[in-house]
């Protein structure tokens, strides 16, 4: 996990992951009855959620330990 290409590759997947999960949450957010700023803060908190636990799971996984 060192390798900065390999790195590379899992930022961005993890990226378009985040960004998958968090469009579908603004757009449930929206169907659901949300107006649209808050359908928005739906999905970029879903963003966040979805990009901090899957560096956190990657970084635990290759052992990057404290």
């Amino acid at each position: 996990m060192s390798d900065p290409t390999v790195r590379g590759i899992w930022l961005a997947i993890t990226a378009l992951a985040a960004v998958i999960v968090g469009t579908a949450a603004g757009i449930l957010g929206w169907a659901g009855g949300l107006n649209a700023p808050t359908a928005v803060l739906t999905g970029g908190g879903a963003f966040a959620g979805t990009t901090l636990l899957v560096l956190t799971a990657l970084r635990f996984t290759a052992g990057a330990g404290a």
